[in-house]
């Protein structure tokens, strides 16, 4: 339980860190349009200078330059961020489908580890009233060794219950190695994204 809190936090601060990606996204898209309107209002004043003199002509074709090279390195900054905005969501999305599968996996671990509680109860239960009936038999008029067989059969049971109950421990200790392995992958898709 303590794990799908965390994982929940992890996400919660994931979606904080695209929050602020987002917002980075929105303030680049303000600077590219801001630079548009400088662009515009440079290709106003660069049109209107090759109407003017040949000395202001040359001017101008520095500006234009000048601009051009502006509006490459918004193009290339504004496509950088999207790249990044992009592998982060992407990012996001597979550790958001990993807590799911984890979550569907704890779940489906604590139903069968409490299915196989209440067989082991069962089973131990009826194992007591085999043993009890056992005695009250053995006490009465069934033979002796009718008595130890159905005893010996009722300890192969209980060895046999044991025996699953230990595989069932394995394997919980097997999802338990996936659940860190997975919170160690969430760690280091949380640093890669930062």
């Amino acid at each position: 339980m303590a794990s799908l809190l965390s994982l929940q936090e992890e996400n919660q601060i994931l979606q904080q860190e695209l929050s602020r990606v987002e917002d980075l996204l929105a303030q680049s898209r303000a600077e590219r349009d801001e630079l548009a309107i400088k662009y515009n209002a440079l290709s106003e004043r660069l049109e209107q200078s090759l109407r003017l003199e040949p000395e202001e002509a040359a001017e101008s074709r520095s500006l234009a330059q000048h601009n051009i090279e502006l509006r490459r390195l918004l193009e290339e900054e504004q496509a950088a961020y999207k790249r990044k905005l992009q592998a982060y969501q992407e990012g996001q999305q597979r550790q958001a489908q990993l807590v799911q599968k984890l979550q569907a996996k704890v779940l489906q671990y604590k139903k069968k580890c409490g299915e196989v509680e209440q067989q082991l109860l069962e089973k131990a239960t009826e194992l007591e009233q085999e043993r009890l009936t056992i005695q009250l038999d053995a006490s009465g008029s069934q033979p002796e060794e009718e008595s130890s067989n159905e005893l010996e059969n009722a300890l192969i049971r209980l060895e046999e219950e044991q025996q699953r109950s230990s595989s069932l421990v394995q394997v919980n200790s097997m999802l338990r190695e996936q659940l860190e392995q997975a919170n160690v992958a969430n760690a280091a898709l949380s640093e890669d994204i930062r």
